[in-house]
């Protein structure tokens, strides 16, 4: 199983990549359980995400299924009007830090990190949504990164 890393990029633009892969495992039965538990979720990132490009979770679950491959699902996503380069921008700035002190996501990082979607990101301490993935994955029970 491969879900690449959250900073990864399709048209210019962090987690789409990400976001991609997962849809495309679980369409095909393959997303572990704790993932298919946030997939779409609006308190995590896959809601930031929607929200900030004012996307709704099957439309983009949809184009996903219908993309070929990253251009094709690349083209889709910079034609939608809640998407332009500006908005791509901001996003890429922003998404990194979520979850970070003072930055939206900080409690939801809090109340589901320990517990329930980032077991294992309490080897060391984490700032952000991005850095509980990244600690997560690296140190779980499987890997999800090619290397």
């Amino acid at each position: 199983m491969v879900i690449r890393r959250p900073q990864e990029h399709i048209a210019g633009c962090c987690w789409l990549a990400r976001y991609a892969d997962k849809v495309r495992l679980y369409l095909v039965g393959q997303l572990p359980f704790l993932y298919r538990v946030a997939l779409n979720s609006s308190l995590g990132m896959d809601g930031y995400f929607l929200r900030h490009f004012k996307l709704s979770r099957w439309e983009v679950v949809r184009a996903i299924a219908r993309a070929k491959d990253d251009e094709a699902l690349a083209r889709w996503f910079l034609e939608r009007p809640g998407v332009t380069q500006q908005r791509i921008a901001d996003w890429n700035a922003l998404a990194p830090r979520l979850g970070a002190p003072g930055q939206p996501g900080f409690m939801t990082r809090h109340l589901v990190k320990k517990w329930v979607l980032y077991p294992h990101s309490t080897k060391r301490p984490v700032n952000s949504l991005f850095e509980a993935i990244e600690q997560d994955e690296k140190t779980g029970a499987f890997a999800v990164h090619e290397e």
